[in-house]
């Protein structure tokens, strides 16, 4: 359960006010939150932090920390920065939609945070949440996520949070020197990265609007993840042996609109009807959920295409479970957490000329659902899927067959 005002203070430790918070909860993750929150409602750029440390605690991943939230429901959208019961964490975490799985953001396994603080922040008429951990080195808050955020509220509850992580146990978790400033600045330096003019190609490849996908699954699964992905993709090969036999298949999409289980932003009830993994559910086209009767684990997909893109700020991102990887030009624009349920992700770059630019993401499933989306956000907010010129998004070409 979620609970309410942060009005109880405790006189102990020789007078210094302090908030002894009793909680249980199974965790702050997945598409529901069960924890204790103790918080006020603000307005407008605010950083709420505090010091904690632990008095009673059960499984290694109880959690304490401090978070931003849109409500107190279990699914809202929050962003919150946590530590964990054996106190090497000190990580950003959040829902980026209500009702969405959980994402990781940034530096997170770190030992001997003293305290931990979240904050949002206006720059450049964009919206930033911010993760920050002072180590008690005398060098302050340190910077450990940056997130660009749309669509948050102006009024939001700020507080302390703490959750036992099981359901069967309680923990107690001492919070003080709990502060509210208004109007923080940034602590770390957000920079987009840049797209040089000299990345340009001539022209695109094709006269065929959309993106070449290509999907496989690895022969054996051990170690898994980014570096796997990548390695495969580029020789293929994965620890001496090729893509399973049967696995590997590819085609032409206008939008990269893909899933196996789960689910995204833009389905048939919008009007983008989901697409099967080429090659890993053939006869699944749209795919279904639950995929019927085939959950696929452990696979990769590459895109591929050739977008066009004017000079300046970009908004491009995935929604995906689990990790996907974006470039644009040869250069990195952003990645996901390796790990994470069904959650868009978005990332700031900016493109130094007017021109085409080769576009390659690759995107992992590790376990449960499945599914990618490539969106483009337009600087107002809206949320577009790559290539829907129609609604104003930026054109992509697929290669030459």
């Amino acid at each position: 359960p979620l609970d309410g005002e942060l009005d109880g203070i405790l006189e102990i430790d020789m007078g210094i006010e302090q908030y002894l918070i009793t909680a249980g909860g199974h965790d702050i993750w997945d598409a529901s939150d069960d924890f204790h929150y103790a918080y006020n409602t603000v307005t407008g750029d605010v950083r709420v932090s505090a010091n904690f440390n632990w008095v009673a605690r059960s499984n290694d991943w109880a959690k304490y920390g401090v978070m931003l939230r849109e409500s107190a429901t279990g699914p809202s959208v929050h962003y919150s920065m946590l530590d964990r019961k054996a106190q090497d964490y000190a990580g950003l975490q959040g829902r980026t939609a209500t009702g969405g799985g959980s994402s990781e953001f940034g530096t997170a396994w770190t030992a001997g945070a003293k305290a931990l603080a979240v904050q949002r922040v206006t720059v450049g008429g964009l919206t930033m949440v911010e993760g920050l951990a002072d180590f008690g080195k005398g060098n302050g808050w340190e910077s450990r996520a940056i997130k660009l955020v749309f669509g948050m509220p102006d009024e939001i509850l700020a507080g302390v949070c703490v959750t036992s992580h099981d359901n069967n146990q309680l923990v107690q978790a001492r919070a003080w020197n709990v502060a509210f400033e208004a109007n923080p600045a940034l602590v770390g330096q957000f920079v987009a990265p840049v797209v040089p003019a000299t990345a340009a190609v001539a022209a695109p490849p094709s006269n065929v609007s959309g993106f070449k996908i290509r999907s496989l699954k690895p022969l054996v699964t051990d170690g898994w993840g980014y570096v796997a992905m990548n390695e495969i993709f580029d020789t293929g090969i994965y620890k001496g042996l090729p893509p399973m036999p049967g696995t590997e298949g590819v085609r032409v999409d206008q939008f990269v609109n893909l899933r196996d289980t789960g689910n995204g932003a833009f389905s048939a009830a919008n009007g983008y009807p989901d697409k099967s993994y080429p090659g890993i559910d053939p006869l699944e086209d749209p795919a279904q959920d639950p995929a019927a009767g085939d959950d696929d684990d452990n696979f990769g997909t590459e895109i591929l295409g050739t977008i066009q893109l004017t000079k300046g700020l970009h908004i491009i991102g995935a929604n995906s479970d689990d990790g996907t990887i974006i470039v644009i030009g040869g250069v990195e624009v952003g990645r996901t957490g390796e790990w994470k349920g069904t959650s868009n992700e978005d990332k700031v770059f900016e493109v130094a000329a007017d021109g085409y630019y080769n576009l390659r993401a690759r995107t992992m499933e590790g376990g449960g659902g499945a599914s990618i989306e490539l969106h483009e956000v337009l600087l107002d907010g809206t949320r577009i899927l790559l290539n829907d010129v129609a609604n104003g998004g930026s054109a992509v070409f697929a290669p030459a067959p």
